[in-house]
């Protein structure tokens, strides 16, 4: 009879354990950051200070307008990058700020289109990784003639690696965590 109990005991814990599958073991959940919007913050050399805002067309609002980046010739600007999760507008939330604390998992990169902008990252400690790479949230921009055209900027999560050798930045692996693209006119 004991024997019995215990093949018995022995079948059923074999067929719950056999009836599990893969799909019945939970999945790590990795969130991402939301960004719902980006904005370029441009300080000249009289110290004006112009900010444009990017929106991803899910959060935008019947008044929203691209913006055009408007900059003089000749003249350099620093530029600072913000990232907001603006989901809820009752809870803005300042991504910039995770990005530089996890800047080892984070790179900006730029690419200027028919325009002659010399871009150079003045990243601080705060904003450089652990292996001495500028991560590209501080900027100075060299604008050159007038023209018109545009500028691609993206903020790349967990690159393999990360090349300033060229400023404007590039990398290799990762995942794109946003990416926009602001219309420049330079003046």
């Amino acid at each position: 009879m004991r024997n019995l109990k215990q093949i018995t005991g022995l079948i059923l814990i074999t067929i719950i354990l056999t009836s599990c599958t893969n799909d019945d073991i939970p999945k790590q959940v990795i969130e991402s950051e939301v960004i719902t919007d980006v904005t370029l913050t441009f300080i000249g050399e009289a110290q004006t200070e112009s900010s444009y805002t990017y929106t991803d067309p899910k959060y935008r609002t019947d008044t929203y307008e691209d913006p055009v980046i408007i900059l003089n010739s000749e003249e350099t600007y620093k530029v600072i990058t913000h990232f907001y999760n603006k989901s809820n507008p009752e809870e803005v939330e300042d991504i910039t700020e995770e990005v530089i604390e996890d800047k080892d998992e984070h790179f900006v990169e730029y690419r200027f289109f028919n325009v002659d902008i010399n871009l150079t990252r003045t990243d601080q400690e705060e904003s450089i990784d652990s292996n001495g790479i500028q991560i590209g949230v501080f900027t100075e921009w060299e604008v050159g003639a007038p023209g018109q055209g545009s500028v691609q900027q993206t903020l790349i999560h967990e690159p393999e690696t990360k090349d300033t050798t060229n400023p404007n930045g590039d990398h290799t692996g990762g995942e794109t965590d946003v990416e926009v693209v602001f219309d420049l006119i330079v003046e």
